[in-house]
């Protein structure tokens, strides 16, 4: 950087004393400034550096190249990147037919106006890749893509145009989708050489082919020879002429169709010369040969030396403005501007160093910041700024940071964004951006010095437009209004860090640390003085519109400056100095209604000047601790041209305000870093001349727009305090340029320079798609795409391909790109993802569907695009779920459906009829379960007439016979009525087990005793056979007597007179088992007939039309019983039926024992057993003992719906009892509550309500829980029984029952009632009744006990007072009481009475008439009679029996029972 840096000499301008020696010091140091002014203007940069870690194929990069989309291409030395500002793609060359790159070393990249960017290899083939397509395409047409060219140019019809000098030239043409092509070659006979050296369009557009052998014009698809000149080097197109250039130097012309002729020869006459290089400017051809330069004038064909342009072995390249940049190996450059013809020389490299330089290689870019930049082969990289015409130098520090990474440039490039891309040799690729566009920096002091002297902490722009600088150094400057020469320049020994000019001209400095400077008379803080300045901080001045001058000390508030009359001196009036925060004041700022606005350390203080000068204490406060501002820290205060106040805070920061009349209701609008500010450390805010706001920051500065809210961001500098403002340090020059104070110079900025981003509409575009982590390219296995994904708008996915990832671009690859996206997946997504720098769409496991991905871009100023990309992506389902799947889904269940309705139609056809077989088969097997219940009623007053006649004991001798007979076949009707119910049960699998322990050789006995009498009566030979006397084991009594009833049935029936029956019982120990054997001789089972034996209905041929349900039953039973049955030949002829059963009783389960531990039903066969020991079994032949005297004063409840049956039984228990009959549940129920029974005998199986459903009713009502019920019922099984029990009744007899059985049971029950009734009254020490058998019965008797304790003494307590104490009206308390006590109310208060007597007279503490008195009986002798009624001795009497029965000891226990 060329710039002149100046000299400061430090002065002292404290001491009074000195004044004369300062003045001639101020000259001379200011004669020396005016000669050297120190303002630099260098481009600052910043950069970013790729490698192949990055992803680069190589760190030599020959070329760059951005396509029309916006992909970086980087040719290297190993292949072909593509770079989309997050990854690469790399091209290299590909074996086998596929088409790729030929050669890996690629040269140069173009694109042309059909999408095909066509590369440039090492090796001297071009390739050609298709930009739509994503791939490499064959451009000849004819699989000649590997032919040998090294030139290529594009004619305005787009065709291109190949060469190579040697091997001729090819057109290639596109159209319809295609390419052609056409060869032209001497063997072709349509070009006379094939050592072509240039193909050339002319301004008419002909074409022209030069080789060594002349100049050629094509005329259709043949060459014709135009020029017969050697060695065609170069041609030219002027108007209607045309320029032929040989390489020796010879000129032709030729015009129209006239015959071209040499025009003239460069060089020696004989020899000529080396042509290296031309240019064309406006009307002269500049030729640069061996010798040096000739211009042709393309008029007047005339040929001359110029001096500007002799420059000998010149090679010329031509930058993208279109100027022209010549070399010639010795280091030096001539720029060439092609309008204005006006020639610079720069020298890049110098001598020493080109010669030993290979290959000298330049590359030019004219930047759109018209900075013209220069890549070097060996010096690294020049800036020229055509501005300043400054050359600055980036070059290559190996042993520190530099822009770029090596000397060795091989190409630079500027994109679409300003960002410039320069590639090096071995050290990869430099990302550079511009930071100071439209910036320069200005160094009042030394920029050599590195002590921030440079920091510009105080900008003055002063009336006279001129702009004074305060520096750290303790300098103050004065520039001219255009920043271009100092003016006049000061030293203090403390810094500047406010300036003001007063009404009357003078000059008001600030300081920091040594007060406030008034032309030149200095005013201190004296603690001795309140009238002196309030601090020696002084960090802002303002003069209002009253032209007063307001003071803000740091730390000593605020200070109105007035003039001392009559005098040049100045008196201090303070205000704001009640708090710490307070005294501190940085800027003062008047707004356009006359109102001050202080900003402090305690928020911002607002007043009207004259208000506050007549009272200290008029001002308003917004703050931070009032809510009204986020920062009490207020660093600046700017007023807008539309009158809004800006408030900067430290570390939240800007606010707006917009003042009207009302200050004491303000509000305020806050900016901050969330909004898009750089920095939340605001130092200083200045207005350009658009209305925008340039907000400086502790680190950066951004662009507002109050409009739109828009933030934009710069750093100017790479070096970080370049980018640190100072506070309060900003104003606006005269011609518009903004000035900030930093920590690193004064900054200018240029708005009209700057960029304006927020006009730029960023656009994003879909770059790369991934399936399943894959990155998918055209052709690829499975890959949905046929073109590049960024000129796709839909793809269609296969159903495992619903996992992908979309990743899109705006191909901004500015350094301060700030590129946000947000997206949403339509018919997935319910609103748009929330904006972020990510830059794809994630996506997994979409279901199938039609979907549309939109994505929005917005840039670093936060504008967002207008236009959406859109992609649609269709998820295509499985094959089994696509319509044509459906349609055959249809169609196969159309046929299912058919074939299962046929099916199910002969399905529903049979089972019909299998249904109806079963309903049969359940009808018939309903039929007989209900008939066996139905014949044990009739067989009960069969049975109950059988007693009868036998009971009567007038049966002649004659009929006895026929009378057993008749008993024995009731039996055996009972037997058959049982193996019905059986039967029942195996259809409805539910037979089942009540085991209980048995001494099985004695039940079977009894069996065989049955068969006595038919065994004499067809006089066979019946044997029973034990192997032991006596054996106990558990079995199912009803089960076992079945299956042998069943068994020696069998065997009587088919044996014939005479014959042999053996019944053997053997019991095997060694296998725990019981073996029954039922043998005979008769007529046996045919072998074909065995295996179906024990199967259902089987019926035998020699049996007639019987029909097997007895052995099918007698198997079952046995079966259930854990055991087998099987049938054997006799030998002797016959059967032998042999049942094996288990001794061991682990062998069933729990549930098969007979209800074990069941409370009820143990409770049940205790009254049972007491039963049998009083009377006689029904099945016995002895007479039971009927009572001989009728108990009329009973009464019997029966409840019979059978009308015989109810006869009968009225006819039975009438002789015993007063008896009352009722036909149906519902109807007994309610006799029962009304009729004062002692006894209730009901049947089970009644219409409307089952014997059952009554006793609970019975049992659950108050009145009638103290009635014993007997229940009658056909259902003998165990679960009748038990149910029966749990219903409450006190009895349970099974039809047919013994008629004299169940005149026992009812004696049996009113006989233990009338015991304990009598054991209740006999016994003191029994207070409740044992004659309650309910819980609610024993409620009762324990209530009645309770009010008898109260009422006990009370001699008038009469039955009606104790039925309204127990809550009943008189019938049913007497009812109760009786049924409950077996007393009537007055005899059961008597007998309580008497036992409470009995209690007392014991305790030997009261004497008879006490104890009297003490019981509720006022009169002794009938006490003592009603005493005696009750034990049977006098009250003296007992109590002297009690007193010798203690006496004696006698260890009888006298528990009452008679």
């Amino acid at each position: 950087m060329f710039l002149v840096h100046s000299f400061f000499v430090h002065l002292s301008a404290q001491m009074r004393c000195i004044d004369n020696m300062k003045t001639h010091i101020f000259s001379l140091w200011a004669f020396f400034i005016l000669l050297s002014q120190s303002i630099a203007a260098s481009v600052e940069v910043r950069s970013t550096h790729m490698t192949t870690g990055d992803g680069i194929a190589n760190n030599s990069i020959r070329y760059i190249y951005q396509d029309s989309k916006g992909f970086i291409w980087m040719g290297t030395l190993n292949g072909l990147s593509r770079y989309d500002g997050t990854s690469f793609v790399t091209f290299r060359p590909e074996g086998g037919d596929k088409i790729s790159l030929p050669d890996h070393r690629i040269r140069d990249l173009e694109e042309d106006a059909n999408g095909f960017l066509w590369i440039a290899t090492t090796s001297e083939v071009y390739s050609c890749y298709d930009l739509k397509k994503d791939c490499f395409v064959d451009f000849t047409g004819c699989g000649e893509y590997n032919q040998i060219y090294n030139n290529k140019m594009t004619d305005r019809n787009g065709n291109v145009w190949l060469w190579q000098d040697g091997n001729g030239c090819r057109k290639v043409t596109y159209a319809d989708g295609q390419f052609t092509s056409v060869v032209f070659k001497k063997e072709k006979n349509n070009l006379f050489s094939d050592k072509v050296t240039y193909v050339f369009e002319d301004e008419r557009g002909d074409i022209w082919i030069g080789s060594h052998e002349g100049v050629a014009k094509l005329v259709g698809d043949k060459a014709v020879l135009a020029d017969s000149n050697r060695d065609a080097f170069k041609i030219l197109s002027y108007g209607k002429e045309l320029f032929f250039l040989s390489s020796t130097g010879k000129i032709s012309v030729k015009k129209g169709e006239e015959q071209s002729h040499v025009i003239a020869s460069l060089g020696k006459e004989n020899t000529g010369t080396l042509v290296y290089d031309v240019l064309r400017l406006q009307k002269d051809w500049v030729i640069f040969t061996q010798d040096g330069g000739y211009v042709l004038n393309l008029e007047t064909h005339q040929v001359k030396r110029d001096p500007e342009f002799d420059i000998a072995r010149g090679q010329v390249q031509i930058d993208n403005r279109g100027n022209f940049w010549v070399y010639n190996r010795t280091g030096k450059v001539w720029y060439i501007n092609a309008k204005s013809r006006a020639i610079k020389t720069f020298q890049l490299i110098p001598t020493d160093k080109v010669n030993y330089i290979d290959e000298e290689r330049y590359h030019i870019v004219h930047d759109s910041r018209d900075i013209i930049w220069i890549s070097t082969y060996g010096n690294g990289l020049f800036a020229y700024d055509l501005a300043t015409g400054e050359l600055q130098h980036f070059s290559s520090n190996i042993n520190g940071f530099s822009h770029i990474t090596s000397n060795f440039l091989q190409y630079i490039m500027e994109d679409r964004s300003g960002t410039l891309w320069v590639s090096s040799e071995y050290t990869g690729i430099s990302h550079i951006s511009v930071l100071n566009e439209g910036a320069e920096r200005i160094f009042p002091e030394d920029e050599t010095l590195s002590d921030r002297s440079n920091t510009v902490r105080m900008i003055t722009r002063m009336q006279n437009d001129k702009i004074w600088l305060g520096t750290r150094r303790g300098g103050l400057y004065t520039y001219d209004s255009h920043l271009k020469t100092i003016e006049d320049s000061r030293y203090f020994h403390s810094n500047i860090y406010a300036a003001a000019e007063g009404a009357d001209g003078n000059v008001w400095l600030g300081s920091r640390g040594n007060g406030l400077s008034i032309d030149g008379k200095w005013y201190q803080y004296n603690s001795d003085d309140p009238t002196s300045v309030g601090n020696n901080n002084i960090f802002t001045l303002y003069r209002d519109k009253k032209n007063r001058m307001w003071v803000g000390t740091f730390g000593g508030g605020l200070n109105l400056a007035v003039k001392n009359e009559g005098k040049d001196t100045y008196s201090f009036k303070r205000f704001l100095e009640n708090t710490y925060g307070q005294r501190q004041i940085r800027v003062i700022q008047e707004d356009a209604n006359g109102w001050m606005w202080v900003g402090t350390s305690a928020g911002v203080y607002i007043f009207q000047p004259d208000s506050l000068i007549a009272n200290p204490n008029n001002y308003l406060i917004y703050s931070y601790n009032n809510g009204k501002l986020r920062s009490n820290e207020i660093k600046c205060i700017h007023q807008d041209s539309k009158g809004r106040i800006w408030v900067g805070t430290s570390g939240s920061g800007f606010s707006m305000c917009t003042p009207e009349n009302d200050y004491k209701n303000l509000s305020f609008e806050h900016y901050d870093v969330s909004d898009g500010l750089v920095n939340s450390m605001v130092q200083s805010i200045v207005e350009d001349r658009e209305g925008k706001l340039w907000v400086a920051t502790e680190y950066g500065i951004s662009r507002f727009d109050p409009d739109t809210h828009a933030f934009e961001n710069f750093f100017f500098s790479t070096y970080a305090l370049g980018n640190v403002y100072s506070e309060n340090s900003g104003c606006i020059s005269k011609d518009g340029k903004l000035l900030f104070g930093s920590n690193y110079g004064l900054v200018v900025i240029t708005p009209e320079k700057i960029v304006n981003n927020s006009s730029i509409n960023p656009i994003a575009a879909f770059t790369n798609l991934r399936i399943n982590g894959i990155s998918m390219r055209p052709g690829d296995v499975d890959s949905p795409l046929d073109r590049s994904l960024i000129y796709t708008d839909q793809i269609e996915l296969k159903y495992f391909q619903s996992s992908f990832v979309v990743d899109f671009s705006t191909f901004d690859y500015s350094d301060n790109n700030g590129t946000k996206y947000t997206y949403r997946l339509d018919n997935y997504d319910k609103e748009w993802s929330i904006p972020s720098s990510l830059n794809f769409a994630a996506y997994k496991n979409l279901v199938p569907g039609t979907y549309k991905l939109r994505v929005k871009a917005c840039n670093g100023v936060g504008v967002w695009g207008d236009q959406e990309t859109v992609l649609k992506i269709v998820v295509a389902p499985p094959f089994w779920k696509t319509n044509w799947a459906f349609l055959l889904y249809t169609i196969l269940i159309v046929v299912a459906l058919y074939i299962t309705y046929k099916l199910m139609r002969d399905f529903n056809s049979l089972r019909n009829r299998i249904q109806i077989e079963k309903q049969l088969t359940e009808y018939k097997l309903v039929f007989f379960t209900n008939i066996s219940h139905e014949f044990r009623t009739p067989l009960t007053l069969i049975q109950g007439a059988l007693e009868k006649i036998q009971r009567g004991g007038k049966v002649p001798k004659e009929m006895t016979y026929s009378l057993k007979v008749m008993d024995k076949s009731t039996q055996r009707m009972l037997r058959l009525i049982n193996q019905l119910l059986e039967f029942r049960k195996m259809q409805n699998n539910k037979l089942a087990l009540s085991l209980e322990e048995t001494d099985v050789i004695a039940f079977l006995y009894e069996i065989f005793l049955s068969f006595n009498d038919t065994a004499e009566s067809k006089n066979m030979d019946f044997k029973f056979l034990p192997s032991v006397a006596s054996y106990k084991m558990f079995i199912d009594k009803g089960n076992l007597d079945k299956v042998t009833y069943n068994l020696l049935s069998n065997a009587f029936k088919y044996t014939p007179s005479g014959g042999k029956v053996t019944f053997s019982v053997t019991v095997d120990e060694a296998k725990k088992q019981l073996v029954i054997s039922v043998a005979d001789t008769g007529v046996g089972i045919p072998k074909e007939k065995r295996d179906e034996l024990f199967k259902r209905f089987m019926q035998s041929s020699f049996s007639g039309s019987s029909v097997g349900v007895g052995l099918h039953l007698t198997h079952e039973l046995v079966c259930v019983h854990k055991g087998t049955i099987v049938y054997n030949e006799n030998e002797g002829g016959g059967s032998v039926f042999t049942v094996s059963l288990p001794t061991d009783s682990k062998v069933y389960e729990e549930k098969d024992f007979l209800i074990p531990h069941n409370v009820l039903l143990e409770e049940e066969e205790h009254h049972a057993a007491a039963l049998a020991g009083e009377f006689v079994s029904h099945t016995d032949d002895a007479e039971v003992k009927l009572p001989s005297v009728p108990l009329n004063k009973r009464k019997v409840l029966i409840i019979e719906d059978d009308n015989d049956v109810r006869e009968f039984l009225k006819e039975e228990v009438g002789q015993y009892f007063e008896v009352v009959a009722e036909a149906d549940g519902p109807s007994g129920l309610e006799r029962a509550r009304t009729y004062d029974a002692d006894l209730i005998i009901c049947d089970v199986l009644m219409p409307g309500m089952t014997g059952f459903e009554v006793t609970r009713k019975l049992k659950n009502d108050f009145d009638t829980s103290h009635i014993p019920i007997i229940l009658l019922t056909a259902m003998s099984s165990a679960e009748s029984h038990l149910e029966g029990v749990e219903s409450g009744a006190d009895a349970y007899i099974t039809k047919p029952f013994s008629p004299k059985l169940l005149l026992a049971r009812a004696f049996k029950l009113i006989e233990q009632r009338e015991k304990l009734r009598e054991k209740f009254s006999n016994d003191p020490n029994m207070v409740r009744p044992a004659i309650c058998t309910s819980d609610k019965d024993k409620e009762f008797a324990d209530k009645l006990q309770a009010v008898m304790d109260q009422q006990l003494g009370n001699a008038q307590f009469t039955i009606d007072e104790f039925a309204s104490v127990m809550g009943l009206g008189r019938t049913v308390f007497y009812r109760k009481v009786r049924g409950v006590t077996g007393y009537s109310p007055n005899e059961y208060i008597r007998i309580i009475r008497m036992k409470k007597a009995a209690e007392l007279l014991l305790e030997n503490r009261y004497t008879v008439a006490e104890v009297s008195y003490k019981v509720g009986i006022n009169d002794p002798f009938y006490f003592s009679k009603c005493f005696k009624q009750q034990f049977g001795v006098a009250p003296s009497v007992y109590l002297r029996g009690k007193e010798e029965e203690g006496e004696e000891h006698t260890p009888e226990s006298g528990d009452g029972q008679s």
